[in-house]
C-alpha cells in the first residue's frame, strides 16, 4: 500500500466523482481509476460503489478513510518539520566552546541565534578542551571551538579547521602598581598569574619568557576555566590576568582592566579552531551556528587578530 493510493482514496471519497478527483491530484482519469483499482486489489476490499454518475464510499472505505487521513496529516507534519529542520528552524543542537572563545564570542552569537532561529533548541557546553574533546568523542556534542594549538597530530579521529589567530596579553586593574613603571616579564612573577588551562605550547613559551627552564616550573596563582571569575579577581586584587584581548573587550573599553606594556613579552596568541569528528556530516543547525561564530570573529577588532 503506497501513500499516493491513500491520497487518491481521500480525494475520491471527498469529491465522489472520478473526473473531479483525478483533476484534484493531477492525474488523467484512466490513471486515477487504475490507482483506486490497485488499492482495492491490495486490500481485497470493495471501497466504492459505482452507480450511474455517482461514487459512494463503502463501509470498508469509511474504515480505511479515517486512518488514511491520519497518515496524510502526519506526513504533512513530517514534511513541514523536515523543511524547518533543513532551515535550522527546528531541532536540537549541542556544541561546545572553550572558555576564552566563549567570553569573546558567545555574547554576540547566542542572542543572534535566538533571534533568527527561535525554535532551534541549543545545548551549549563551556569547558576546557579536554572535556570538550571527550564530549565530542562520546557524540554528546556535534562540534566545539577551542584553541587549536592544544591538539597534536596523534588525534587522528578529529578534524580541525583553523578559524582565526587572536592576540593575547597580560592585564591588570586600573590601579595596579606595575602601571607606574617600565615592565619586563620578570616583574609579573611577584603578583601571581591568573588564566585558564594553558596549552602546553603556550605554557612552554610563557615559561621561557619568564626565564624558566621548563613549563613545569611555571607557577600559576589561579588556573580555572571561568573567565568571569578571573576578571573579577583581577579587578579586585593585584593578580595579573593572561587572556586573549577579545575575552575582555568590554573591560578594556571601560578602563576597568588595562593591558600591561611589557618590553620583553613574546608574541602570544590563541588559534581558534573548529573541532569535529572525521567523516561526520554537519546538521543544518550546526552549519548555521558555525556561520554565526565565523561572522562574530570577523566582526571582532582587527587589533585582536594575529597575522600568520
Amino acid at each position: 500500500m503506497k501513500l499516493r493510493h491513500l491520497e487518491h482514496l481521500i480525494a475520491l471519497a471527498e469529491e465522489r466523482h472520478f473526473g473531479k478527483a483525478a483533476e484534484r491530484v493531477h492525474l488523467s482519469q484512466p490513471a486515477f481509476s487504475r490507482s483506486i483499482q490497485t488499492l482495492e486489489q491490495e486490500t481485497n476490499l470493495r471501497l466504492f460503489d459505482r452507480e450511474a454518475g455517482e461514487v459512494r464510499p463503502t463501509a470498508a472505505c469509511e474504515f480505511l478513510l479515517e486512518r488514511a487521513k491520519s497518515i496524510q496529516f502526519a506526513m504533512r507534519g513530517l514534511q513541514r518539520d523536515l523543511s524547518l529542520y533543513t532551515n535550522a528552524e527546528l531541532g536540537k543542537l549541542a556544541f561546545g566552546v572553550g572558555p576564552f572563545p566563549a567570553a569573546m564570542l558567545l555574547h554576540q552569537v547566542v542572542p543572534s541565534l535566538r533571534q533568527q532561529y527561535p525554535s532551534l533548541q541549543l545545548q551549549l557546553e563551556v569547558h576546557n578542551w579536554q572535556l570538550l574533546l571527550e564530549l565530542l568523542r562520546l557524540e554528546k556534542i556535534e562540534f566545539f571551538v577551542a584553541d587549536s594549538q592544544q591538539f597534536s597530530t596523534a588525534e587522528t579521529d578529529i578534524e580541525i579547521e583553523q578559524l582565526a589567530m587572536v592576540s593575547a596579553g597580560f592585564f591588570v586593574n586600573k590601579g595596579h602598581p606595575l602601571l607606574q613603571k617600565s615592565v619586563v616579564m620578570q616583574d609579573l612573577l611577584q603578583y601571581g598569574l591568573a588564566t585558564t588551562r594553558l596549552p602546553q605550547d603556550v605554557r612552554t613559551k610563557v615559561a621561557a619568557a619568564f626565564g624558566l627552564q621548563s613549563a613545569q616550573e611555571l607557577s600559576v596563582a589561579l588556573e580555572c576555566d571561568d573567565v568571569a571569575l578571573l576578571r573579577t579577581v583581577t579587578k579586585t586584587s593585584n593578580t595579573i590576568l593572561g587572556v586573549i584581548h577579545g575575552a575582555i573587550q568590554d573591560d578594556l573599553q571601560s578602563g576597568e582592566l588595562v593591558e600591561l606594556q611589557i618590553s620583553d613579552k613574546p608574541l602570544l596568541y590563541s588559534g581558534l579552531g573548529l573541532v569535529t569528528l572525521k567523516n561526520r556530516s554537519r546538521s543544518p543547525g550546526a552549519t548555521r551556528v558555525i556561520a554565526e561564530i565565523v561572522a562574530a570573529i570577523a566582526r571582532s577588532s582587527p587589533s585582536n587578530t594575529v597575522s600568520e
